[in-house]
C-alpha cells in the first residue's frame, strides 16, 4: 500500500510573515493613536505613519485570512484525498480478509465432514479402485489378497452380487492357473520318463505330491514312475541275455553300465558271473585285435586298442603287457 503524501509546510512562512507583519502594523497604529489622544503631543507625519501602519495592518489582516484559507482548503484536500486512498486500502484489505475468512471457512467445513459423509461422497471412487485392485490381483495370482478385497468390496460396499462374480472368476482363474502348472509339471515328468531318467523323475513327483496333495493325476505319477522303471529295467535283463547268448561283449558292457542305476545288491550278485564272462570275453577280442596290428605292422591302430585295454582293464595281465610294449608302439607310430 503506497504512503500518503505528507503534509507541505513550504506555505506557512508567507502566512507566518503576513500575521507579524498584521500584528506589527496593529500595535504600531493603536500606540500613536493612543499617544493622540492623551497629554502627549504626536505630529501630523507620525499620524500619518499611524494611519499607514493601521491600513497596512488591515491589509495583510485581509492577505492572511486569504492565505490561511487557501492553505487550510488545500490542506483538507490533500486529508480527504489520503482519507479517501487509506479508505480504498481499508475496503481492499476487508475484502482480501473477507475471501480469506471465506476459503477458511470452506476448509474447515470440509474438515469437519464425517467419516460417514467422506464415504459416501467417494464411494464410486472408491469401489472403482478396489475393482482394479482385485483384477491386479488375480492377474498376478495373489490368491489371499483378492479374497482379503472381495470381501471388502461385499462388507464395506454392500455390493453382494458383484462380489460373487468375482468370487467365481478367482476360482476359475486359480483352477485354470492350476491346471496349467499341473499340466507343465506332469509334461516334464514325461520326458524324464523318455530318456530313463526315473530317479530325477520321483523327486519331481514328490515335489509335485506335496504342492497338489488332492489332485488325482499328481498322486499317480510316482507309482506311474516305479511302473516304467521297472519295465525298463526288464527290457534291459533282456537285451543283457540276449548280448552274452550272442556274445555281443561291447553291447554288453554298455548294457551293464546301464544296469547298474537299476539292479539291486542281489540282483548285481546274480549278474556277477556272466558280467565276468563278459569282460574276459571283451578283453579277449581286444586282445586278439591288439594282435592283429601288430603283426600287420598298423602301429597306429594298435596304439590305439592298446590304450583302451590300459584304460578298460587297468589291472589285467594284458594290459601290464601292453604297457612293456607302448614306447616301442608310439615310437614305430611316428
Amino acid at each position: 500500500m503506497a504512503a500518503p503524501d505528507k503534509p507541505s509546510h513550504r506555505g506557512m512562512g508567507p502566512i507566518c510573515l503576513i500575521w507579524t507583519v498584521a500584528l506589527l502594523g496593529a500595535l504600531l497604529a493603536g500606540l500613536i493613536f493612543a499617544w493622540d489622544h492623551t497629554s502627549w503631543q504626536v505630529s501630523s507625519r507620525l499620524r500619518l505613519v499611524g494611519r499607514i501602519s493601521l491600513g497596512l495592518a488591515c491589509w495583510c489582516t485581509l492577505l492572511g485570512v486569504a492565505f490561511t484559507g487557501l492553505t487550510l482548503i488545500s490542506a483538507l484536500r490533500k486529508l480527504q484525498a489520503a482519507t479517501d486512498l487509506a479508505v480504498g486500502h481499508f475496503r481492499r484489505l476487508v475484502n482480501s480478509e473477507s475471501q480469506k475468512q471465506a476459503l477458511l471457512t470452506q476448509i474447515s467445513e470440509n474438515i469437519l465432514l464425517s467419516d460417514a459423509v467422506k464415504s459416501v461422497a467417494f464411494r464410486e471412487k472408491d469401489s472403482t479402485v478396489l475393482r482394479e485392485a482385485i483384477q491386479e490381483d488375480i492377474r498376478t495370482e495373489r490368491w489371499s489378497s483378492a479374497e482379503v478385497l472381495i470381501d471388502a468390496l461385499q462388507t464395506r460396499f454392500g455390493l453382494k452380487e458383484e462380489a460373487q462374480a468375482l468370487r467365481e472368476e478367482l476360482q476359475r482363474s486359480r483352477r485354470f492357473t492350476v491346471e496349467e502348472k499341473i499340466h507343465a509339471a506332469i509334461g516334464h515328468i514325461e520326458s524324464l520318463w523318455m530318456i530313463h531318467r526315473y530317479d530325477e523323475a520321483l523327486r519331481e513327483s514328490e515335489k509335485l505330491a506335496q504342492l497338489y496333495p488332492r489332485d488325482e493325476s499328481v498322486t499317480q505319477l510316482q507309482s506311474k514312475t516305479q511302473i516304467r522303471r521297472q519295465a525298463h529295467k526288464k527290457e534291459l535283463l533282456a537285451r543283457w541275455d540276449e548280448a552274452v547268448r550272442n556274445n555281443d561283449f561291447d553291447q554288453g558292457i554298455e548294457l551293464l553300465e546301464l544296469l547298474d542305476n537299476y539292479l539291486t545288491p542281489s540282483e548285481a550278485a546274480a549278474l556277477e558271473e556272466s558280467a565276468r564272462g563278459v569282460f574276459r570275453g571283451k578283453l579277449h577280442n581286444m586282445g586278439v585285435q591288439f594282435s592283429l596290428f601288430v603283426t600287420e605292422r598298423q602301429w597306429s591302430k594298435a596304439l590305439d586298442v592298446g590304450r583302451r585295454i590300459i584304460e578298460d582293464f587297468p589291472n589285467s595281465r594284458m594290459a601290464q603287457e601292453v604297457r612293456e610294449k607302448l614306447q616301442v608302439l608310439e615310437q614305430r607310430a611316428h
